[in-house]
């Protein structure tokens, strides 16, 4: 009698805890349909062609300890990570894409940074000493490159001017 009230007391204090997502294949799905589809579709959503894509991928599961998990491929990781970075999505929304919990989508979010990371410096080199000609010579960028480094790739900027100023910047990337 005892151990039965002690039962209903540890149900009544048990707390209801939401239900997990059902393992699928939606996100491998996703990817394989956007792959199939059009190229200039896909490099809208991932910054990249889907050969480039599949290179990457190929590469990173090549030169990195990144593999294939039991459930997620490899290529689901890497467009997890690239949807978040290149579109500036959040979790959730990644997450309703590939139908994962934001728990997974953050751990392949970091596994794919830390292989991306691993194999950085033999693809990316360090920019030269000196400032590019075409800045140096003119006297119009020169006074706001002279310490940048890198070129900028067609994506804007913000960036706050002067109303005085603003004109020749207005709709520029």
């Amino acid at each position: 009698m005892m151990c039965l009230k002690k039962r209903q007391r540890e149900l009544q204090l048990q707390i209801e805890r939401p239900t997990r997502r059902p393992i699928t294949r939606a996100g491998q799905d996703y990817i394989d349909n956007v792959l199939k589809e059009d190229p200039l579709h896909f490099r809208e959503l991932y910054r990249m062609y889907p050969n480039i894509f599949l290179k990457l991928c190929n590469l990173l599961r090549e030169k990195t300890s990144l593999t294939d998990t039991r459930y997620i491929s490899l290529e689901e990781m890497v467009a997890s990570f690239l949807l978040v970075v290149g579109q500036n999505s959040r979790y959730c929304y990644t997450r309703d894409t590939f139908k994962r919990s934001k728990f997974a989508i953050s751990e392949n979010f970091h596994k794919v940074l830390q292989a991306l990371n691993q194999i950085s410096p033999s693809f990316m080199a360090t920019a030269g000493p000196g400032t590019p000609h075409k800045i140096k010579e003119s006297t119009r960028f020169y006074s706001y490159f002279k310490d940048c480094v890198g070129a900028i790739d067609g994506t804007h900027i913000f960036a706050m001017v002067q109303k005085k100023d603003a004109a020749p910047f207005r709709n520029r990337k």
